[in-house]
């Protein structure tokens, strides 16, 4: 059974690679930078009427940080997780404990060349944490690496807006039919220009010059209803660049190279490790997103373990006000030693992500793990969760 999962992971890939795609993968404009920073929090709080029991409570709070650039030349990322939980059971005279983490991964690519789709890369992961019941935090976990790549991904979350903005230009009468694919191609370009009008002309003012280039594009295009936008169309835009919207990519990269665990949790430094990836996103529609990633590592020591991670995301957007994000991930580690079993873990998330208003969201969550590890019976749990999310940005 883990044989066929595991072959299902890599064959997955190669079916997934065959999808059409639709419109968004037009735009070729590599140049773009994205950046989302979240608040999020759920409180619980439950009792019964044994009286060996007490109130129990549960506090989680986190915080997240993404920034994406993609360029010709240059690619980065950077992931920044915080979590903080504080939790009490109900037994009788129970303490309450807590945890803590904070973690950061960053990858940066190198181009050889503009033209070219070869790079080469440098990683960094970082994480540092007080687990449930200990006394004290972890030493520092750091771990580097470093390798070539080849291929690209592109950001066009902008032409998605640039198509949205087509679309309530028609339904409010603002233009008289569809721009042309080149005139929703140099919008979604000068929408993604918004960090270079806020340099020029300020964070007050930019918005003016901002809007009157989208404006002459529109004119350009030959369908525009009037003279000008009007106060309806200005409005438009303000309104689909200002809406919560889902990140769009397309395109696929791989990646090889060699790492090191400089230190673990125990203060130890670790031994070197060979990792490689295949990452692939793709946009069905304005509404649906793919992406896939499948991933290997495996640690140069005696009797090595081969790491293998397949998530597959699904990203769907129901309206205006609903998002709905499915993950799927199945890990599986590979033994070479001598009766030890392998290891297989499954887990599937589901959120739907409601927005009350534009920075603050709702977001109730299906979770469910699954794991075999070949030696006790296999293990199940799932949980239905609910938290408020406030974006920062």
């Amino acid at each position: 059974m883990k044989k066929f999962i595991l072959s299902c992971i890599v064959l997955g890939v190669f079916l997934a690679a065959s999808v059409q795609a639709i419109s968004l993968t037009d735009y070729k404009f590599p140049e773009s930078t994205s950046q989302e920073a979240y608040l999020n929090g759920a409180f619980n709080l439950g009792g019964d009427s044994n009286e060996e029991t007490e109130v129990g409570y549960d506090f989680r709070g986190s915080s997240s940080y993404r920034l994406d650039y993609r360029s010709l030349p240059f690619s980065y990322n950077l992931d920044i997780l915080g979590d903080f939980n504080v939790e009490k059971d109900r037994s009788k005279d129970a303490e309450s404990q807590d945890s803590y983490q904070l973690s950061a991964t960053t990858t940066a690519d190198k181009y050889f060349s503009n033209e070219s789709s070869l790079f080469g890369y440098g990683s960094l992961f970082f994480d540092y944490q007080k687990p449930f019941g200990a006394d004290d935090a972890l030493d520092p976990y750091i771990q580097i690496g470093a390798g070539i790549g080849y291929g690209r991904t592109i950001n066009a979350t902008v032409l998605k807006q640039a198509i949205r903005m087509n679309n309530d230009f028609k339904k409010y009468n603002v233009i008289t039919g569809d721009m042309p694919d080149a005139s929703l191609l140099e919008l979604a370009a000068i929408i993604d220009k918004e960090s270079e009008y806020r340099s020029r002309y300020g964070g007050v003012e930019y918005r003016k010059y901002w809007y009157e280039d989208m404006e002459e594009v529109v004119a350009k295009s030959g369908v525009m209803a009037g003279d000008n936008l009007g106060a309806i169309g200005i409005v438009r835009i303000q309104e689909v660049l200002d809406e919560p919207t889902a990140q769009r990519y397309h395109g696929w990269n791989v990646r090889a190279g060699i790492g090191v665990v400089l230190q673990d949790y125990a203060g130890e430094q670790g031994d070197p490790l060979l990792e490689a990836s295949y990452n692939w996103t793709r946009p069905l529609s304005l509404a649906l997103q793919l992406t896939n990633t499948l991933s290997l590592q495996t640690v140069f020591q005696d009797d090595q373990v081969y790491n293998i991670e397949n998530r597959f995301r699904a990203d769907y957007e129901i309206s205006n006000r609903i998002d709905w994000y499915n993950i799927a991930t199945i890990g599986y580690d590979l033994q070479t030693a001598d009766d030890v079993e392998d290891v297989l873990r499954i887990s599937l998330n589901s959120t739907y992500i409601f927005y009350i208003e534009n920075q603050l969201s709702f977001n109730p969550e299906f979770q469910f793990n699954y794991l075999d590890n070949g030696v006790d019976d296999a293990f199940s749990e799932w949980a239905l969760l609910g938290s408020i999310s406030y974006r920062l940005r």
